[in-house]
């Protein structure tokens, strides 16, 4: 198996956030013992001469075999981190998307295979994340989804208060 480190350039990558009630579906981020030691949420690299947009598209249909509806952009995120010693920098553009295909939000689990790796995506409650029972990576994403999510709720028990 390979053991993959960052590589010494920027990346610009896309990601998106699904929801399913109060889950985002989410890859698990292993260290080189195999163990879990965060979740991200599906997307990838974005190729030269393609757009963010389009690069989730196809990252999908690749992982998953799926399409997505793309939502709104929910942020761009710079992030620097470290694994095992080697640093890594990425841009990364984060937008909400839904699958348009309704019969994936039945499976708990996807097993996604890419190249010679392979990984897991669950559905990931949000408070794991909120309450640091599970790491959501980039840093800094948990804060913008509790935000997303607060809102939401807020416009929709004031729209509830109006109807009456």
């Amino acid at each position: 198996m390979a053991v993959w480190r960052p590589a010494q350039e920027i990346r610009v990558v896309a990601l998106a956030v699904i929801w399913r009630g109060d889950q985002v579906l989410v890859e698990q981020v292993e260290d080189d013992s195999g163990a879990v030691k965060g979740w991200r949420p599906l997307g990838g690299r974005i190729e030269f001469g393609e757009r963010a947009t389009a690069a989730l598209q196809r990252e999908f249909r690749e992982e998953l075999g799926a399409p997505i509806e793309l939502r709104a952009r929910l942020a761009i995120l710079e992030n620097l981190f470290e694994h095992h010693g080697a640093n890594g920098h990425e841009i990364m553009f984060v937008y909400e998307a839904a699958f348009t295909l309704p019969q994936m939000y039945d499976r708990d689990e996807y097993l996604i295979i890419e190249g010679e790796t392979a990984s897991v995506a669950r559905w990931v409650g949000l408070e794991e994340f909120r309450f640091g029972r599970a790491k959501l990576f980039p840093a800094g994403l948990t804060d913008i989804l509790a935000r997303e999510r607060d809102f939401a709720r807020s416009t929709a028990a004031f729209e509830a208060g109006e109807a009456k």
